[in-house]
This record gives C-alpha cells, structure tokens and sequence, in this order.
C-alpha cells in the first residue's frame, strides 16, 4: 500500500503544555514513535515567518518573511507542497487562518480548504475544521495532508498562555489528531509540531517559551522510541517528510531529516 502522511500544527502550541494538560493521542505518539520537546523555531518566533520556515526549510533571513503579511520571495524557492506535488504525490491542506494559503504554488493541492471560524468557542473550531478535512481525506486519495489548528493561539493571546481555557485548547487539538487517527488507514504516518509557544498574552521574542515548540512523529516509517535531541528544528520537519516518500531534498533547503 501507498505511504500516507499527515502534519498537524498546533498554532501557539508550547512543549511543556503536554505535560500540563491531558493530551493521551500525543503520549501515544511520543511511547511509539520519535519525538522531542526542545525543537526550536525561528525569529521572529510568529505564525507566518515560522510556517514559511517550517514549509520552506529556509531561516527567516532567506524567505524574508517577518511578519503575518506573505510577500513574494525576492529569489523563490521550493517548498514542501511543491517537492511532493513534483513527484506526483497528493496533497491537501486545511486551515483556519487565511494567511496560510501561499504555503504552496498554484496547481500543488489537490485541495485547499480554509474555515473563517476562530471565533468559536474554544476547541469548537478546530474540531469543526477536523470535521471538515475528514470529511474529504475519508472520501478521497491522498499522499500528505497539513492540518493546522489555529484556536489554541488565539486562546492564548486572549487568556494567556498556559492558562487553563489554552490548556482546555491544547487537549482539544489532542482530541482532533485522534479523530484522524482512528479512521486513516494504517500506513499513515504523523507528525505534530507548533510553529511557536508563548508567554503572558504574546509571543514573538528569543525567550524560551516562545521559541521552544514540540515535533512528535509516530507511524510505520518512523523510528519507534527515538529521542530526536535538543538540536532539532521546525526546519527539519519538511526534509523529515519528504525523505519518508523517497523524495529528493531541495539543494536549497537548510533543514536536515530527523531520522
């Protein structure tokens, strides 16, 4: 059978939440599969520099992306999408923050969906956007899905992190990554990762907690029980992906797969 995978991104997501909230899908990934608590993202430590870089496999100095406004690059390069697509491979991607749409060039996705819903209640949106990717990764082929969870960022900017409504919305992301997990098929392949964490209401800076993120990889080409270390980055994550299809590494990329 065909390899399957899937990258969920938790926006605002910090490492040390799994420990503070229920999150069972998560410890099951992290008792099966690779994983690291101390991966570390770019500057600035904020949702659109860190997707690119995350997508892109490139620092913040190369895409030139440094705030939530996307731009063109001044010298384009390959991203993830892009590899994959190259390769004949299916994607699809689900979202619920529109600025995430330039991830990929035109003709990449098979599917691109985005819900204007973060203003629910918290977890009610990510769990209506789970819903929704469901309802076409159950009905439709497909190689590599992104999903992003975007309510657990916008819980803590109005809550602040770490309290408990952003607890209450990571264990809801925990909740939705379970809802994929037990309808896939079993060569699916997972990855879970936060482009950045926070403090207070905000995030941004070189400060730990909004530079430290979690990356879990679990599935049947996945090292099981392997500490990936303290050196990992949300630029590895890309390479990581597309070495589990046998995909070339664009010679740009600065990432480097994790295993």
């Amino acid at each position: 059978m065909s390899k399957k995978a899937v990258l969920f991104l938790v926006d605002g997501m910090r490492a040390d939440a799994l420990a503070a909230t229920q999150t069972p899908t998560m410890d099951k990934m992290m008792e099966k599969g690779s994983y690291t608590l101390s991966a570390r993202t770019v500057l600035p430590s904020v949702t659109l520099p860190s997707h690119a870089s995350l997508f892109f496999s490139v620092p913040t100095t190369r895409h030139g992306i440094l705030t939530n406004t996307w731009h063109p690059m001044a010298r384009p390069l390959p991203g993830l999408f892009d590899a994959l697509h190259k390769k004949d491979l299916t994607c699809a991607s689900f979202y619920n923050w529109e600025q995430l749409r330039d991830l990929s060039s035109p003709g990449a996705l098979a599917a691109s969906f985005m819900l204007s819903n973060i203003d629910q209640p918290v977890g009610e949106a990510d769990f209506e956007l789970t819903r929704f990717a469901l309802d076409w990764l159950t009905t439709h082929d497909f190689d590599f899905a992104f999903i992003y969870l975007g309510q657990t960022d916008e819980v803590g900017h109005a809550q602040s992190w770490m309290s408990e409504p952003y607890l209450d919305s990571v264990h809801a992301a925990d909740i939705c990554m379970r809802m994929v997990m037990e309808v896939l098929p079993p060569e699916t392949n997972y990855f879970v990762t936060a482009d950045h964490g926070g403090h207070d209401r905000h995030h941004g800076t070189p400060m730990k907690e909004d530079m430290t993120i979690p990356i879990l990889a679990m599935g049947p080409d996945v090292p099981e029980g392997k500490a990936l270390g303290d050196d990992c980055s949300i630029m590895d994550i890309a390479p990581t992906i597309a070495g589990v299809f046998d995909v070339k590494i664009p010679r740009q990329w600065s990432g480097k797969p994790l295993f």
